[in-house]
């Protein structure tokens, strides 16, 4: 994946952003180049500290991809265009570009799926995570939009809070979607592999159950997962029930501590 000034100049780009986003100095395009599918992502600077920091956030991670890893697996293609005036016919404002390849989410329904290809899909998906841990960075957001399949193989987008493992970066404001949110962090703890494998914990039960969970504000979504949230699947999943305790525990010492012990469990449960 490689665009020249030339090829920018062209783009036909459509406003893709939440009102709200924009209304932050977030600008995300859709646009097709030679019969394939882009985003391209931007920010304003000096609009939203939160908005810019996280940009820029990923922006330096996808670097060090670059400098450091090449292109690991889980990354989409992607290209990272440090000089935005070449889009100033497009009105698009930053410092900076950053382009990936669009792919399609990955979790449909599963109604229809065997149990064998659920057990694939989420071997897949365990190693796609598995490869962000294993070269030193947990994920920090993960929820369902950000897991997307391109090529057969599973792919993870949007490193805005993409951290280092054992940084032990204190939760000083809201910079994880409750939904996703291990008991710990409505403490304030750190974010952590564990809290990486509750938030798949949560992906993956409202996959297999076709639900969503509910809460109406901050409060109710910390008394669900701190508290009240116990693991009910469909009597054809039942076999599943393991693998989501060890991944759903309300206190760390009890829940699995990295990825690879999830996968012995989905495979020794499975066969």
């Amino acid at each position: 994946m490689q665009f020249n000034a030339e090829d920018i100049y062209g783009l036909n780009l459509t406003l893709k952003t939440k009102p709200t986003s924009l209304a932050f100095g977030r600008a995300l395009y859709a646009f097709e180049y030679e019969q394939q599918h882009y985003w391209l992502k931007t920010q304003a600077p000096n609009v939203n500290p939160y908005y810019e920091a996280g940009f820029l956030n990923e922006l330096a991670f996808y670097q060090q991809c670059i400098e450091q890893q090449g292109c690991a697996d889980f990354l989409l293609p992607f290209q990272i265009i440090p000089d935005v005036d070449i889009l100033a016919k497009q009105q698009v404002s930053g410092r900076a570009v950053l382009m990936v390849r669009h792919a399609e989410v990955l979790l449909y329904d599963c109604s229809t799926l065997s149990i064998q290809e659920i057990q694939k899909i989420l071997l897949q998906l365990l190693d796609a995570v598995d490869q962000l841990h294993q070269s030193g960075w947990i994920h920090a957001d993960l929820k369902r939009e950000h897991l997307v399949q391109y090529q057969q193989k599973v792919c993870l987008i949007d490193f805005e809070h993409v951290q280092e493992i054992n940084s032990q970066v204190v939760l000083q404001s809201l910079t994880a979607t409750p939904r996703y949110m291990a008991p710990e962090l409505f403490h304030a703890a750190a974010k952590t592999v564990q809290t990486d494998i509750y938030a798949l914990g949560i992906i993956i039960y409202e996959w297999l159950t076709g639900q969503r969970l509910t809460a109406k504000n901050y409060q109710e979504w910390a008394y669900l997962h701190c508290q009240r949230l116990t693991i009910e699947l469909p009597e054809h999943f039942l076999m599943f029930k393991r693998l989501l305790d060890g991944m759903l525990a309300k206190q760390k010492e009890y829940r699995f501590t990295n990825i690879y012990t999830l996968k012995q469990c989905l495979m020794t449960e499975i066969v």
